[in-house]
């Protein structure tokens, strides 16, 4: 059973805010947002958040290869009347997916240009060297190759996508987006307010 409604702030609850910065994933940070609209107690008459109410986050880490959206963690939120609530809430986008979603950029020419550079500089001294053919009298060819030349390509090639291949996709988002925060928990406010009825 449900406490007193009027002033419950209900799990499951989704309030609608404001991004005044933009997200850029490459490095875990803080993040704010900005209440647009009043959130109302769980039966709909009392508003507990009111517009403009600031709410603070934490990205706490980056993206991984295949992920194109960013876990946001929200802590806390300060109403314009100075009553500050602890959240520990998702952040979600407008459908309620969970995380929030972005401009992903997979960073491909910096983890696989150079390999296909040197592949490219590879199969160039291979196409050189097979038409480096000299004709002999008994009708045979001799192909100059550089084995040590190609061995050492393909090594440094190695090392490259070891050093390239794991660099993580970068997520970012614009100042004046629009976020969600799914309340993770009940939020009671009777230790804050008082109601009377209205003459």
């Amino acid at each position: 059973m449900l406490t007193d409604r009027n002033y419950l702030i209900a799990q499951a609850a989704h309030v609608e805010c404001t991004m005044p910065e933009a997200i850029d994933t490459t490095l875990p940070g803080m993040v704010s947002c900005l209440q647009a609209q009043d959130a109302y107690s769980d039966n709909g008459a009392v508003v507990l958040l009111e517009k403009g109410t600031v709410y603070t986050g934490e990205m706490q880490r980056a993206l991984v290869n295949g992920q194109s959206r960013a876990f946001l963690l929200w802590t806390r939120a300060k109403t314009p009347n100075g009553v500050v609530i602890n959240l520990a809430s998702p952040a979600a986008d407008e459908l309620g997916r969970s995380g929030i979603s972005g401009q992903v950029d997979t960073h491909f020419w910096e983890r696989f240009g150079s390999a296909i550079m040197l592949s490219l500089i590879d199969d160039v001294g291979s196409a050189l060297a097979a038409s480096q053919t000299k004709g002999s009298g008994s009708g045979n060819n001799t192909v100059l190759a550089f084995p040590n030349t190609i061995q050492g390509t393909q090594s440094v090639m190695g090392d490259v996508l070891k050093l390239t291949a794991d660099i993580p996709p970068t997520l970012r988002k614009h100042q004046g987006a629009t976020v969600n925060i799914y309340v993770a928990r009940d939020l009671d406010f009777r230790g804050v307010y008082g109601l009377k009825e209205k003459l």
